[in-house]
């Protein structure tokens, strides 16, 4: 999609979420008339003042080509709400990012997908279910969907791969910063049998704000949950 810079340059604009994206693109169609609008245009699309104001800012220090050679120097695909990659059950919740960035693959199977979550400290039965549960979904083409934390998230990651089946990993920052950093092999093993996957663009921080945000699409990916402990 040619406009892909556009979302990803606006992606970087504070207090754009999905209500103001969708109001811009309601009000002037293609984002690249929305990103180089004036205060009084931003106005009309019903965009507040102050971020419309950090909307004209960003425009001195984003660049869209910038931010897609970014990309792709990192290796990491980007895709908005209408292209044909981003998950469908990810568009049905209440507040679906407006851009997704990937690296690995996100496949139509992946629609037959199950979330394994749960403690960061599991026991060691709880090891064994989880692993052994989510083995049997990942035998029976199940894509495997977690949050790539230590315990129960990680257990479920390896259990999928060591299946052969597709596993997708959702991070609550950047796709170049791994976290944990112990899980920094399981992130490249992940993208060889499937994704990982975030909304935040290259350079966020994880953030304890944004893991509980993280998790709706952790759920919201998913046909259902499997919490474990």
């Amino acid at each position: 999609m040619d406009d892909i810079k556009y979302w990803v340059a606006l992606n970087r604009v504070p207090q754009l979420g999905t209500v103001r994206f969708r109001r811009l693109e309601a009000y002037f169609g293609g984002l690249e008339d929305a990103w180089n609008a004036g205060p009084r245009e931003l106005k009309a699309a019903g965009i507040e003042d102050r971020p419309a104001r950090e909307l004209v800012a960003a425009r001195g220090r984003t660049s869209p080509d910038d931010e897609v050679a970014s990309l792709e120097r990192s290796g990491v695909s980007a895709v908005n709400w209408h292209h044909p990659e981003y998950p469908a059950r990810v568009k049905e919740i209440a507040d679906p990012p407006p851009v997704l960035y990937y690296k690995g693959t996100l496949l139509p199977s992946d629609e037959r997908a199950v979330a394994v979550v749960g403690t960061r400290s599991p026991t060691a039965y709880g090891r064994e279910v989880a692993a052994a549960l989510t083995a049997d979904l990942a035998h029976n083409g199940i894509t495997i969907v977690s949050g790539l934390a230590r315990g129960v998230d990680g257990i479920a990651h390896r259990a999928a791969l060591e299946s052969g089946g597709r596993t997708i990993a959702l991070l609550a920052g950047g796709l170049d910063n791994v976290y944990p950093r112990e899980h920094t092999g399981l992130f490249q093993q992940i993208q060889q049998q499937g994704a990982v996957v975030s909304e935040y663009p290259l350079g966020v921080r994880p953030d304890s704000r944004n893991f509980p945000r993280r998790n709706r699409l952790i759920s919201g990916m998913g046909l259902g949950t499997l919490v474990v402990e």
